[in-house]
């Protein structure tokens, strides 16, 4: 897989999300990625999708992603998965 590195994830979606396992986000309409990931449901293809297809990112960062680095982003947001997971822990 594509692993893009915590340092792209960080400059890229940390403005607004919580890129770790843990933590709050900067921007409160921006759900934290492990709360993402832990999604009932979710599966590589369907966040696959959302992030090309249907993500509605704000106009005014002027922000796309290509697809290895929407196939990175993936594996990294996967990596986030925890049984125990729990909103706000």
């Amino acid at each position: 897989p594509s692993q893009p590195s915590l340092a792209f994830v960080e400059a890229s979606c940390g403005g607004c999300h919580s890129v770790e396992r843990q933590g709050i986000s900067p921007n409160p309409d921006a759900p934290p990625f492990a709360a993402i990931a832990n999604q009932e449901g979710l599966n590589e293809a369907t966040l696959e999708t959302w992030l090309l297809d249907a993500h509605n990112y704000p106009e005014e960062m002027e922000f796309e992603l290509e697809q290895p680095e929407v196939a990175g982003l993936v594996d990294y947001i996967l990596t986030l998965r925890d049984p125990n997971y729990r909103p706000g822990i």
